[in-house]
């Protein structure tokens, strides 16, 4: 079968498009054909070595790919029968297992979801961690139906998952926000309202235009750095951010008055923690949203096998608008 594969950390240069043996699943695993394997900026940080010091180190050579879609070819034993569409996407895969950029990969069955009807692969193979993450990072904000949410980057997986997920669960206002007016010209026609184009106006300026000078009541900012930093201005009394990414920026300086004027709080959310019951829930949750016709998750393009290297350069270079994947 073809696979890529990196036997060092050294950039997209490293990528090697291999022939392997066709992974055979051992007790517990399932053998998935892969039909979109799915580009996220965490393949990026193992392929160019930026990952956190505190993480494992990678298992090198290893093959990348942290999440993605494809159809069981041998269900050995489980409950999956063969055909199913399947999404998966954890943390070891593509860091210290084999991960998606392969013809055929083996993926323990716990990790497997059954695809809604409602959602193509190559959304899929991002959707599987993007709406579980927004899903509890909701819950643990206390959202409510009634409560105002701020879920910034429209354009990105987790961010778009928050806001349609948050909409869709009965809140009584969403906002979003958008680097440029490209983008938020590209919300607006996708049906995202109250998102604040960055360009023009700062976050908390956009939020309290939006809010009637109120606030909202729960950020969920997947970007960290000076998005993070701005957050507390965005909140009512009492109100909650979540914190859960950085693609913005590593750190963040927080003004504390801006925290103890509203009695805000601020927590860190990573989804790999989350237990296997709760996965099941969240992913129960997406396909009911999407069969019903309440989400749809974001999905920008779609590359050719062979072309692993041009699409994460574009997923990390041109910051799409939806997100991307390779098509077997």
């Amino acid at each position: 079968m073809r696979a890529w594969l990196i036997e060092d950390q050294t950039g997209l240069g490293a990528l090697k498009l291999v022939a392997r043996e066709k992974p055979v699943p051992a007790a517990g695993e399932v053998l998935v054909r892969m039909t979109a394997p799915a580009m996220v900026p965490f393949d990026s940080a193992v392929i160019n070595n930026e990952n956190e010091a505190n993480f494992p180190q990678s298992v090198l050579p290893i093959q990348p790919g942290n999440q993605g879609a494809g159809i069981v070819e041998d269900p050995n034993g489980s409950a999956l029968a063969k055909g199913t569409r399947v999404m998966f996407g954890k943390f070891p895969y593509g860091f210290i297992r084999a991960g998606s950029w392969a013809e055929y990969v083996v993926v323990e069955a716990d990790d497997l979801a059954v695809i809604p009807n409602s959602i193509p692969d190559g959304a899929a193979g991002q959707a599987v961690v993007a709406y579980p993450t927004a899903y509890f990072a909701l819950r643990d904000a206390g959202f409510a139906p009634g409560r105002t949410v701020l879920a910034t980057g429209i354009g990105g997986s987790v961010g778009n998952a928050a806001y349609q997920q948050a909409r869709a669960l009965g809140a009584s206002l969403v906002l979003s926000t958008a680097g440029s007016t490209e983008k938020a010209k590209q919300a607006e026609e996708a049906g995202f309202a109250n998102v604040i184009d960055l360009s023009k106006e700062s976050m908390s300026d956009g939020v309290m235009r939006l809010t009637g000078g109120r606030g909202v009541d729960i950020v969920i900012d997947s970007l960290g750095g000076h998005i993070l930093a701005e957050a507390p201005r965005c909140v009512a009394r009492y109100g909650k951010i979540v914190t859960l990414g950085f693609s913005a920026g590593r750190s963040a300086t927080i003004a504390l008055a801006d925290m103890i004027l509203v009695r805000a709080s601020i927590q860190g959310f990573g989804v790999y923690t989350s237990t296997p019951e709760e996965w099941v829930e969240a992913w129960q949750v997406l396909t009911e949203l999407a069969d019903a016709g309440k989400v749809k998750p974001l999905f920008a393009r779609s590359f050719s096998f062979a072309e692993a290297p041009a699409a994460l350069r574009f997923l990390i270079e041109q910051r799409p608008f939806g997100s991307v994947a390779l098509s077997l």
